[in-house]
């Protein structure tokens, strides 16, 4: 396995909190191979809270005390620029990113601008949800398929590159992962 598959298994492992080994990475072929073995290590069909949504609430707490804002004023779709003081922003980021209590967190352009998929609340929210879903998942609870397809797809956009892909497609012969 290359240096991108390396990276990629190391974000996987990262996000659900578990250990892959590499005998087992090494078996790991397709996406859905991936989907496949963090759901038998993590997976239930029993019902569960969203990792989003989790996120957009603890998103929203932190706002309200870091920007002293009310909870009515902080929604998926409400802007940053809307209630994320521009005067020292970077530094405001940090304290809401310290906050939020998220290993993970969407950076600012460098010219301290927010980028369009975080400009609003909910941006990081998918952010957080993608990046570290496991901070927002109950010690009782399972994943589930779809929630792990959607971690697993915003991993191999952010680790690979990779966009457009099916499920059954090889890493290595069909979306030339090394």
């Amino acid at each position: 396995m290359g240096l991108d598959g390396v990276e990629f298994i190391m974000a996987v492992e990262e996000a659900f909190q578990i250990a892959i080994p590499d005998e087992d990475a090494e078996r790991m072929r397709t996406p859905g191979d991936v989907v496949t073995y963090v759901f038998d290590r993590v997976g239930s069909d029993q019902g569960h809270g969203c990792a989003e949504q989790r996120a957009f609430y603890r998103l929203r707490r932190a706002s309200m005390k870091v920007f002293d804002q009310p909870r009515n004023a902080i929604r998926p779709a409400t802007r940053w620029d809307d209630i994320l003081p521009k005067r020292q922003r970077r530094h405001n980021w940090r304290l809401l990113h310290q906050a939020t209590g998220t290993p993970h967190w969407p950076r600012l352009t460098v010219l301290g601008k927010l980028p369009d998929p975080i400009a609003t609340v909910g941006g990081p929210a998918q952010y957080l949800a993608a990046y570290g879903p496991a901070v927002f998942q109950r010690p009782t609870e399972g994943w589930s398929r779809h929630t792990i397809e959607a971690a697993i797809t915003r991993i191999m956009r952010e680790q690979l590159g990779i966009v457009e892909f099916r499920w059954d497609q090889e890493f290595v012969r069909d979306l030339g992962v090394d």
